[in-house]
Formats: C-alpha cells, sequence, structure tokens
C-alpha cells in the first residue's frame, strides 16, 4: 500500500487541475519526453534573441496559493540565473491569497498601473479589457515560438477579443468532457461485486450497495451533475457557456439556450431532486455545500465528478486517509463526442501599465519551451529535488510545490513515477481522442449592455436556482416563483443580447 501511495501522491506533483481537444495540437519535438523517454535537450530554431543581446529588464510574476521555502530559494538562484541567462530578465515571483484572485488586490494592482502579469480566465479579461486594463499582446506573440508549438492554436483563441491577444495561454492537458464522467470509488465498487458503472441505474444500484455496508459513507460529493446525467434527461450534447447559457453541440447552428427555461433544466431538476431525496446527495449539502468537497478528501464519498486528471489528484488525496481507495471514471452512456474548450490550464495577461510586455512573452515562453525548462520549473534541481531513471521516470526528493503544477502542465513534458503503470499513462494522454472543440470556443461575451441584468440574475441564480437545480427544492413547487423573478431581473434582455453577440461572432467563424 506505500508504494501505491507513493506513485499517487507524486503524480499529484506531476498532474494537477479542474477544465481539451488533442485536434490541432502541434506536438513538440520532445512529446515522448513525457511518455518516460530518455532526457531531450533545448529545442532549437528559436526566433527568440539571445539573452545577451537583450537590454536588461525586471519582470514580476504573480501567482496565488502559498510561497514554499523550496520556491523561494530557487526564485534567488537556478530559476534567476536561466531566466537572466534565456532572456536577461531578472523576475520577483509575487505569491497572493486564492481570495485575491480576479479581483481584491489584483484589481488594485492593476488600477493603481503596476507593472506585472498573471494568469486570467476568459470573464475576468473581458472584464479588464474593457477597463483598458490588459496589454493587447498581439504584437508580441511571435516572441514566444515554442510556446506556440507546445499549446494548441484553440487554446489562443480562446483569450481573443476582436481578433486581438490579449492573454498567452499555457499549458497543453486533457480539458474534454470536465465533469461530464462519474468518479467512482472503484475500491467500493469492487467490495459490493461490481465492476463498473455505465447508467445511472447502475450508479444509483452502487449507491445502494455500498450505503447498505457502508450507511456512514456520503453518496455524491458534489451538487451538479447536468454533465455527468445528460444522457438521462436530453437527447442534445449540451455543453454551458456559463449558469445561464447552454449551447447544443450535437446542432450546427447558432442558437444558444436558456438552460433555466428549458425542458432540460425541468427534467435535471427532477432526478436531482429524486437524490436528494434518496440520500445521494446529502441533506447537509443544502446548508453546507464545502464539507462535501471535505467528506470527499477524506474518503467519505462514493463518487465525484470526473476529469481526465481527477483519478491521480483525487487519489492523491483520499489516500492518505483511505490507503485501498483506488479511482476509475466512468461515462453513462456513449454516442456524443467529448466537447473541449482547449488544452490550455489557464493563460497569462500582461498589465497596461508594464514597460516591456515582449519580455513577458519571452518569459511564458520559456514555461513551455523545453523538457529541461519545464523540469526546471515544474521539479526543481536533478539530484536535489528529483531524480529520474533510465526512462525517463520521475522520483521526487523534495515535495515543496514550485511554479503550480496545474499551471505548467502540458502532457509533452510531464513526468511521470516509474510505479505508475504505462497503459494508465497512455489512457490519460489519449482522453481527448474523438474530442471536438465546442463552438462556442473563442466566444467571450461583453456584459456591459447587460450588466445591471446580470448582477440581478446571479441574485435570483443563488437565491432560487441553483437550490432547485441541486436538487433541495422541488422543482414544481419552487420553479414558478423562480421563474417569476428570472422575468423580472431580466432574463430576455440578458438573453437576447448574448444570442446577438454569439450570432454575430459565430458568422464570422465560418
Amino acid at each position: 500500500m506505500k508504494k501505491k501511495k507513493g506513485w499517487l501522491s507524486l503524480l499529484l506533483s506531476a498532474v494537477f487541475l479542474l477544465s481539451a481537444c488533442s485536434q490541432g495540437n502541434n506536438e513538440s519535438a520532445n512529446s515522448t519526453a513525457g511518455t518516460g523517454s530518455e532526457g531531450t535537450s533545448p529545442s532549437a530554431g528559436s526566433d527568440n534573441k539571445a539573452g545577451s543581446d537583450l537590454a536588461p529588464a525586471k519582470l514580476k510574476i504573480v501567482l496565488y496559493g502559498d510561497e514554499s521555502n523550496r520556491m523561494k530559494a530557487l526564485g534567488k538562484s537556478e530559476f534567476h540565473d536561466v531566466i537572466k541567462k534565456e532572456i536577461n530578465a531578472e523576475v520577483e515571483f509575487q505569491f497572493l491569497p486564492w481570495t485575491e484572485y480576479g479581483g481584491g488586490k489584483t484589481d488594485l494592482m492593476l488600477s493603481t498601473g503596476e507593472d506585472f502579469a498573471t494568469y486570467t480566465d476568459s470573464n475576468y479579461m473581458v472584464k479588464s479589457v474593457a477597463k483598458g486594463l490588459y496589454t493587447d499582446l498581439t504584437p508580441y506573440v511571435d516572441a514566444a515560438p515554442d510556446l506556440s508549438k507546445n499549446v494548441d492554436e484553440a487554446s489562443f483563441r480562446a483569450f481573443q477579443l476582436d481578433g486581438k491577444q490579449y492573454a498567452i495561454p499555457v499549458g497543453n492537458k486533457p480539458n474534454s468532457a470536465e465533469f461530464y464522467s462519474v468518479l467512482v470509488r472503484q475500491d467500493l465498487l469492487e467490495e459490493v461485486n461490481m465492476t463498473k458503472v455505465t447508467s445511472l441505474a447502475e450508479l444509483e444500484q452502487f449507491y445502494d450497495k455500498v450505503h447498505a455496508i457502508h450507511p456512514e459513507l456520503i453518496g455524491y460529493a458534489s451538487t451538479d451533475a447536468r454533465r455527468m446525467l445528460q444522457y438521462d434527461y436530453t437527447d442534445k450534447n449540451l455543453y454551458w457557456q456559463n449558469d445561464f447559457i447552454a449551447l447544443d453541440e450535437s446542432a450546427k447552428d447558432d442558437q444558444i439556450i436558456s438552460w433555466f427555461e428549458s425542458e432540460e433544466f425541468k427534467s435535471y431538476a427532477k432526478l436531482m431532486h429524486g437524490w436528494y431525496e434518496k440520500g445521494i446527495i446529502p441533506k447537509y449539502a443544502a446548508t453546507n455545500v464545502p464539507q462535501l468537497q471535505s467528506d470527499w478528501n477524506s474518503g467519505k464519498a462514493m463518487f465525484w465528478a470526473g476529469t481526465a486528471a481527477r483519478p491521480f489528484e483525487g487519489a492523491a488525496t483520499i489516500s492518505q486517509a483511505v490507503p485501498e481507495a483506488k479511482l476509475v471514471n466512468y461515462f453513462l452512456g456513449s454516442g456524443r463526442p467529448k466537447i473541449s474548450r482547449g488544452t490550455y490550464s489557464s493563460a497569462f495577461f500582461v498589465s497596461a501599465a508594464a514597460k516591456d510586455p515582449e519580455r513577458y512573452v519571452m518569459f511564458f515562453n520559456l514555461l513551455q519551451k523545453n523538457q529541461e525548462l519545464y523540469d526546471l520549473f515544474a521539479y526543481g534541481i536533478e539530484g536535489t529535488d528529483f531524480s529520474l531513471d533510465d526512462k525517463g521516470r520521475l522520483t521526487k526528493i523534495t515535495t515543496d510545490p514550485l511554479i503550480p503544477d496545474w499551471l505548467l502542465m502540458n502532457k509533452n513534458f510531464i513526468r511521470f513515477d516509474n510505479t505508475v503503470p504505462d497503459d494508465f499513462i497512455a489512457g490519460y494522454k489519449a482522453w481527448d481522442d474523438g474530442a471536438i472543440i465546442s463552438k462556442g470556443a473563442g466566444f467571450n461575451f461583453d456584459n456591459t449592455p447587460v450588466k445591471n441584468e446580470e448582477t440581478k440574475l446571479n441574485g435570483v441564480f443563488t437565491e432560487y436556482l441553483a437550490p432547485i437545480g441541486s436538487g433541495f427544492s422541488d422543482y414544481e413547487s419552487a420553479y414558478p416563483k423562480a421563474l417569476e423573478r428570472l422575468k423580472a431581473a431580466g432574463i430576455d434582455k440578458y438573453i437576447a443580447e448574448y444570442q446577438k453577440q454569439f450570432s454575430e461572432w459565430y458568422a464570422k467563424q465560418q
């Protein structure tokens, strides 16, 4: 058991988290390194200027979470030296709490004109660009030629507005069908003499059998199963733009779906209420949603929504409490292609006040340039922080996190521990096979014309719609009032504006 627990923990450090399609990816010459090949040397043929040809520059990279002691040390030594050599820049790594992401101190730094870069999502990007807080990076994309080879084109499009690049995507990982699979405690499944779950009926049977012998365990460790259960309430291939808007990816048109006004939502809400009444979703979830995550992490839940990476992430956490825990992804249906938003992990923006935006883009390039630099930023120094066997498999010597694993994660460069089976790795890397890019990928909604309506709608969502969608409230009795509030908040105006913008954008893609 100790050996198993070890590789799961190591795999977490190689493959970390939450949300793509492999078509269109430009695989690097080093793509075999992440599968356990011999070590590789830095990429050749880059159009970047040599570091010695560039004037000195100072950059500030903001990261979120806690800074480890090892990260501090490397930031002043090996990280400093290699960045200086490659792009003649000195980088200050500043860590902020996650509560400051997408607002808080990050917004304050932008509004007061600080020179820095950090990561963003598309919604935060749209709002910030409207305020003139991000630099247009379009003129500098060529400064990241290696990154462009190792991150797919769809990921770049996801961070464009009106044809301009406002953030540079980083990472290349399987992102398709995020939360569409059910992540099952396989050890529990086998304990009740079942081998797999491929339908809602089998999933509920699994719950019933496990609950009979382990009544202390909860069923589903979340309150959102609209993706996981869609084979049971719709024939469409739904993909959500946000909480209010869905697309039918099986229809070749530009029509959006007002999710909370759809028949699909009605059917889904009834399924969820049945789960709540049955106890699959515990009663405490209605007032204490965070407890669901805690119970999952401590091995007290039977299943969760899955992603390509969650068997690694989840087991690495759960095995600390339940060493025999084993997690497997299953889909409750088949025949609909997986939908992807792109293979990126996140994307870096550069503040509008930055003196040298191009140098920032050169730094982003280093993060996905080649195996040697990926190993340095993700794992540290070979022989001190990690070791490699003759197949290129990883053993961690120090466990302090460096630049966040989930941010860097690139299937071309990931190192796996030598106890991870080859077929397990192959399955992860093949997760996106057959997936398609969402027809809405790259569309970013400008909420300016309906900003007041959106604020009101979010309030209605929290107070009325989320409880119905989570199964806490009965649809038939609670929905009429919720719909009344939805209409009063301006859902019709919001949907009309979204449809208008999406149709205009969609027409340009054809």
